[in-house]
């Protein structure tokens, strides 16, 4: 066993046990497995450090706060996962001018490069401000409604009307809807996807399963030279891979942990793998090297042109992701 690993297990242990007794104790009563009495499932608003708004979601299951600046998802908390899912950098300021990195951020209405010449990269919707539309409390299951409608400041960036709409559901899984509508008189031509930074032990000793024999490529390129995946993929170095994924589910298994997580969907056509190369202070926005090894990237997305969706004018086009996590006793979790 190697220093790493014993490192690893008494904080593995304790993940297991934090996960039984809060399931135990939300089973029971309203009472964590801390002994604080747990608010009824809902969304309350909050405003973070530097007074953006935010929102949070609890029930018995987990947490999830949620930024109206660019409808990024800033935490994500399963009982039942030991806790905290998402990688959260220190400084994550939600200015609307600065890229931030960490959680769940939104890409839209294009991924990567796909915009206009110098535009920046993912689209300008994890730079706006989304309107609440909805709130729905139905028993364990609660959710909000954000919206981001054409206006002049978007049509600066992207001449065409469309509105995106994203609802986000929390139950014993988190559920991701993006609709987007195109409520103009001209096509509209969109890419998308999430970009979430998943938190882990230490990804040079995680694996990602569920893509053997996927084809793949860089994401840098557009087409598949007969490159196909086998086995799985341990993301110990730099990776910016584009996968196509026809339809499987792709699971971040994390042994030091003994937790998984899993991602599925519709909507969309690949999975992109990013983890940064060597990088120093300030090359990463609030990503600092100290953290290289502490998140992976598995992204649902549709980031190529050539497979993006034409939407004529009334047409809509829906994305769909589930994820759910679970802790295992087995040290090898499948």
């Amino acid at each position: 066993m190697t220093a790493a690993s014993k490192d690893m297990k008494p904080f593995s242990i304790r993940m297991l046990i934090f996960a039984a007794a809060s399931a135990a104790a939300a089973a029971a009563s309203c009472v964590d497995g801390d002994g604080n009495c747990m608010p009824p499932p809902g969304v309350s608003a909050a405003k973070d450090v530097w007074g953006e708004d935010m929102l949070v979601l609890s029930n018995r299951f987990g947490r999830l706060e949620l930024s109206l600046r660019g409808a990024q998802i800033r935490s994500l908390e399963f009982a039942a996962a030991g806790g905290e899912l998402l990688f959260r950098p220190k400084t994550m300021k939600f200015s609307g001018t600065t890229e931030n990195r960490g959680g769940i951020p939104v890409c839209w209405p294009w991924f990567g490069t796909n915009g206009a010449p110098g535009s920046q990269p993912h689209g300008f919707a994890r730079h706006s401000l989304f309107a609440e539309r909805a709130r729905v409390t139905h028993g364990d299951l609660v959710s909000v409604t954000l919206g981001l409608a054409p206006s002049d400041e978007t049509c600066r960036f992207w001449p065409h009307k469309c509105d995106l709409e994203y609802t986000i559901e929390l139950g014993c899984t988190l559920n991701l809807n993006m609709v987007t509508k195109n409520i103009g008189t001209n096509d509209a031509w969109i890419t998308e996807g999430l970009h979430p930074y998943w938190r882990v032990s230490d990804r040079r000793r995680v694996r990602v399963r569920g893509l053997d024999g996927m084809p793949y490529c860089f994401a840098d390129e557009t087409m598949v030279s007969n490159a196909v995946w086998r086995g799985d993929l341990t993301p110990d170095r730099h990776y910016d891979h584009v996968f196509w994924r026809g339809g499987a589910d792709v699971v971040v298994v994390d042994p030091a942990w003994r937790r998984t997580i899993r991602i599925s969907g519709e909507g969309y056509g690949k999975y992109v793998i990013w983890t940064p190369g060597d990088f120093k202070a300030g090359d990463f926005e609030n990503l600092m090297p100290g953290n290289a090894f502490d998140f992976l990237c598995v992204e649902p997305a549709t980031l190529f042109r050539i497979d993006g969706y034409l939407l004529k004018p009334g047409e809509s086009h829906t994305m769909r992701i589930t994820v759910s996590a679970s802790l295992s006793l087995d040290s090898n979790p499948r």
